[in-house]
């Protein structure tokens, strides 16, 4: 008689609703040694180390297969774990590559959220992970939709201004092309209401200027 394998099961409890990652402490809510049952799960492939005390469950239909969430995915995940759903929210160069406009891949993800945490080394792929203190209430951001579940991200109006708060050094920098490719996706007049509400005028004289060099 053949005898079945068991499957190894993520318990639903221990993950940070409403995504797929999971911590020490969203584990201690099924299991009374965490760290142990954390360990036992990676070891059977149903979820994944991203960072020191950071895991992702694994959607069973990718088990099979080498998944691994993109940078950006993972950068959102994080950012959910660390500040709770709708606190969090992708920024920076990180914004315009979801947006689509830095078609180059990057090895830092920048995340804001409400207070200040430290950078988090990727244990997946090379690269970390940034953190900026700042409110998302005070920001013009959008639902993002991932592999890991919901999230946030700053618009492509906002994620202008973010990129041109400082003087461009180069044309070489990454920040260079994404606020030359996201001036051209954005709605002008909703640019500088924006600017205007948030005192981003000098940060948007800055990208028009951009652009204006650039032909």
């Amino acid at each position: 008689m053949t005898k079945l394998k068991h499957e190894v099961a993520v318990p639903a409890a221990a993950l940070i609703h409403p995504t797929l990652m999971l911590t020490g402490r969203s584990a201690a809510a099924v299991y009374a040694q965490p760290a142990a049952q954390l360990r036992r799960l990676a070891n059977a492939g149903v979820i994944i180390k991203i960072a020191h005390g950071y895991y992702v469950a694994i959607p069973v239909d990718k088990r099979k297969g080498d998944w691994l969430p993109s940078l950006e995915t993972l950068t959102a995940g994080l950012a959910t774990a660390i500040y709770g759903q709708g606190n969090g929210a992708l920024w920076g160069l990180s914004a315009a590559r979801v947006h689509g406009a830095l078609p180059r891949a990057i090895a830092t993800g920048f995340a804001l959220g409400p207070s200040q945490h430290r950078p988090l080394s990727l244990a997946v792929r090379p690269g970390e992970v940034h953190f900026r203190m700042r409110d998302p209430e005070r920001l013009e951001v959008e639902y993002l939709s991932t592999e890991l579940g919901p999230g946030l991200v700053t618009s492509i109006e906002q994620t202008i201004l973010d990129l041109s708060g400082q003087e461009f050094v180069s044309d070489s920098e990454p920040r260079v092309e994404a606020v030359r490719n996201l001036m051209a996706m954005a709605n002008s007049d909703r640019l500088a209401e924006l600017a205007a509400r948030v005192r981003g005028r000098a940060a948007l004289a800055r990208a028009r200027k951009l652009l204006a060099n650039a032909h």
